[in-house]
């Protein structure tokens, strides 16, 4: 017999309403002090404990909120502080400073979140942290606030383990990788054995580990595992209960046999939503002095549980020996949105039924626990509907089945398509990666569009104008290849979400990107299909002011795919190469209008990409077909870009290279040039687009720092025929002062590199006499 439980990973920290987005940015601009900024932060957390208490939740987690990243705040509670921000001190106004950067020091690098669409500001090891200062007063406190508010039974610290610190972190001085988190990790050993026993006298009854790289293919991870929870060095307190926690992936033979092993371990919380932990439990066993925390219920999608599936699932645990299951959702629900309620557009729609937002997943948790019958009967009810209410269209599935080998390639190679395209450029072309700042007043005029304020005429009119704004100011700044910088665009997904048929979209359903970023993902609900034009207008209208090349401006399939939230009752490769289609539509009309270079942002292909090697093999082949799908009907002369940005690129090169696109901008800026030299090292021979700052932060670069920064990308072997200078990504989080001054000192640099050049090869062509 299977005694179940409830618990819960964590919860989404922006709010209801994005409060928490709203008041960061009047922080920043020193609006409100950190009292109220705290305040606010505090309300929605206590909000969140709330829903979970009211759904029936049995264990809540605390101390995991945080106010930009939390790995960053965890990197700053520890010390892990890089040299140029240690003169700071310890706090929030310091991790502010690492995430954002400051006059004179660059912010830490981002990366994807594992699989998702989340980005964690990545710590930095460099030679001068001898030592780390801790500070844990502030989350202890923050503990203890919950256990007051909670109870000691129900609340549940959150800790970010060691052995994941150090594999989430960068390190900064030449030596081996292993050795120097070995280093890293005997020094944070003792702080975190400290706080161990600081929350242990708390009162609470169980502590959450999260240890992330517990999913990872690293075999030198193992070691330090084994140094941390085990023996004479093992951090785990002997008078609480221990909940290893993993997520987005399986956690693999070796490591699964090892969390089994570990004595101090009473509970483990895996990932039952994707991977193969479920084998893992029916091949190896699970032991009876243990809690299974089951993460059955999706915590990075907006359906509702499966009775069927999830119901499987749990058979199979019983039959493989498991006896305590602790229901969960698979992750921290702050990759959901908050709320299903008041989705009145949602609701109404084919979908609405079977939808769940966080909030709606937590009274699946307990009714899964409590084995619902009637909860579980109406979701498998609602199933059957959805099918049946699906349209019966098949001409986008009839257009997939159609495709041949000959629609993925285009018809000449690069070296002559390069021929062809943006004849006269000068060297070094300058451009930008697609948007410009979204003013207060361009957000205003999409708002009273959106309620009828004003019509269509009078809102395109008004649009146009910003268009010609954005125009005369690249023209003014000396820009090489333009864009019309997006004023009608809300965000890359969204806006062409909005234009394609089978696709939803919430009122309030965001989640976070980044500190204060949240995005309003798309819902994929029937086939996709591109009814009309969506870009053509606006290109045109930029194009008659300006001679110089105005690019057209796309989000590509995969991106497309990765930042929405897909169907699960069909491939994510079938829903890729729909959309595919409707973007190769989309650049025959952009041809058809004389747009002659492209740009087709493909951000979030790597981002997606499964962590073992035989699905990850899967996954690059059809992401990399459906880019090539999307971009392959263009003409050899239409020159093709495409944007990639904050991944590690390293471990798809080939598949990069194999999108065969005429230029690739990258971001660089946050990488340290890992990105760069990645392509260096594989060859890439076509045209490249290093990011030369970081748009992330409002610093404005200085001229001599993008010059160097060029210079850099020359000596690393991108060719000058082949090396594009833009930003590491769009501009519309920056202010028009910010932007101006950044992209100016960007092209007075490559001015500057341009002078070198001619210098160089003037005395190369110095004919003796």
């Amino acid at each position: 017999m299977i005694s179940y439980s409830t618990a819960a990973l964590g919860f989404g920290r922006m709010g209801p309403q994005r409060e928490l987005k709203f008041a960061l940015e009047k922080y920043w601009r020193s609006d409100i002090t950190s009292d109220e900024l705290l305040t606010v932060a505090r309300m929605i957390e206590e909000a969140t404990w709330d829903l979970q208490t009211e759904a029936g939740i049995e264990r809540i987690a605390v101390g995991d909120y945080c106010l930009y990243d939390n790995v960053a705040t965890w990197a700053d509670m520890l010390g892990i502080v890089p040299s140029r921000f240690s003169s700071l001190k310890q706090g929030i106004d310091r991790m502010f400073a690492t995430c954002r950067g400051i006059d004179g020091a660059e912010a830490l690098s981002m990366k994807k979140w594992i699989t998702s669409n989340y980005h964690y500001m990545v710590p930095e090891v460099d030679e001068c942290l001898t030592e780390l200062s801790s500070n844990f007063s502030q989350y202890l406190a923050d503990v203890k606030r919950g256990v007051v508010y909670l109870g000691a039974e129900r609340a549940t610290p959150v800790v970010l383990g060691p052995v994941s610190m150090t594999h989430l972190c960068a390190y900064k001085f030449n030596g081996a990788i292993d050795i120097q988190r070995f280093a890293l990790l005997e020094k944070m050993l003792p702080i975190y054995s400290k706080l161990m026993s600081d929350l242990a006298e708390l009162g609470v009854e169980e502590i959450q580990i999260h240890e992330p790289s517990l999913v990872f293919d690293d075999s030198t991870l193992a070691p330090l595992f084994k140094r941390t929870y085990e023996g004479a060095t093992s951090i785990l307190p002997d008078n609480i209960g221990i909940n290893m926690v993993s997520f987005f992936e399986d956690v693999g033979e070796s490591n699964y046999k090892w969390l089994v092993s570990v004595p101090g371990i009473s509970a483990i919380s895996l990932d039952f939503t994707r991977g193969n932990n479920l084998e893992l439990i029916q091949n190896i066993g699970f032991p009876g002095d243990k809690v299974l925390g089951a993460g059955l219920i999706d915590g990075r999608n907006v359906w509702k549980l499966n009775p069927t599936v999830v119901g499987n699932t749990l058979k199979k645990l019983g039959t493989a020996g498991v006896k305590t299951i602790r229901v969960q959702p698979s992750s921290n629900l702050q990759f959901a949105p908050w709320n299903l309620d008041g989705e009145d557009n949602l609701l109404s729609s084919p979908a609405g039924p079977v939808l769940a937002f966080a909030k709606q997943k937590l009274a699946e948790v307990v009714a899964v626990a409590k084995s619902d019958t009637l909860f579980l009967k109406d979701a498998s009810t609602k199933w059957k509907c959805y099918s049946t209410a699906l349209a019966t269209d098949k001409s986008v599935a009839n257009r997939v089945s159609a495709l041949t080998r000959a629609d993925f390639n285009r018809p000449e190679a690069f070296s002559e398509r390069r021929k062809q395209q943006l004849q006269g450029l000068p060297i070094l072309p300058t451009t930008t990666i697609g948007s410009f700042p979204q003013t207060k007043e361009i957000r205003s005029l999409r708002n009273q569009f959106k309620r009828d304020k004003i019509n269509k005429h009078e809102y395109e009119t008004k649009i146009d104008q910003q268009i010609a704004l954005m125009i005369g100011i690249q023209e003014g700044l000396g820009l090489d290849i333009l864009v019309h910088g997006e004023p009608e665009r809300t965000d890359m997904v969204e806006f062409f979400g909005q234009q394609m048929d089978g696709i939803l979209f919430s009122q309030n359903g965001w989640v976070q990107s980044f500190g204060s970023r949240c995005v309003r993902p798309p819902i994929f609900w029937s086939d996709i299909s591109r009814p009309t034009a969506m870009t053509v207008r606006e290109y045109k209208v930029a194009q008659t002011l300006t001679k110089k090349p105005v690019k057209g401006m796309l989000t590509g399939p995969v991106t497309l795919l990765n930042w929405s939230f897909p169907r699960v009752d069909v491939s994510r490769k079938e829903q890729a190469y729909q959309l595919a289609l409707g973007i190769r539509d989309e650049i025959t009309d952009l041809e058809a209008a004389g747009c002659k270079v492209i740009q087709v942002d493909e951000p979030a292909l790597r981002e997606a990409m499964p962590l073992r090697k035989s699905a990850k093999d899967e996954y690059l082949t059809w992401t990399v077909d459906s880019f090539k799908l999307a971009t392959s009907g263009s003409a050899s002369s239409v020159q093709i870009h495409t944007h990639m940005c904050y991944c590690e690129f390293e471990d798809c090169m080939d598949a990069i290279d194999r999108m065969d696109t005429d230029v690739n901008s990258i971001e660089n800026a946050r990488s340290d040039d890992a990105t760069l030299l990645a392509f260096r090292d594989i060859g890439y021979d076509k045209g490249l687009g290093p990011g030369t700052y970081d748009i992330h932060s409002p610093v404005v670069p200085p001229v001599f720092f993008i010059e160097k920064k060029i210079q850099s990308f020359l000596d690393a072997g991108v060719s000058k025929e082949n090396l594009v200078i833009n930003p590491d990504c769009g501009l519309k989080t920056r202010n028009w002062p910010e932007t101006i001054g950044a992209l100016k000192a960007m092209v007075e640099a490559t001015a500057n590199i341009r002078i070198k050049i001619s210098a160089t090869v003037s005395e190369d062509t110095k004919v003796d006499i």
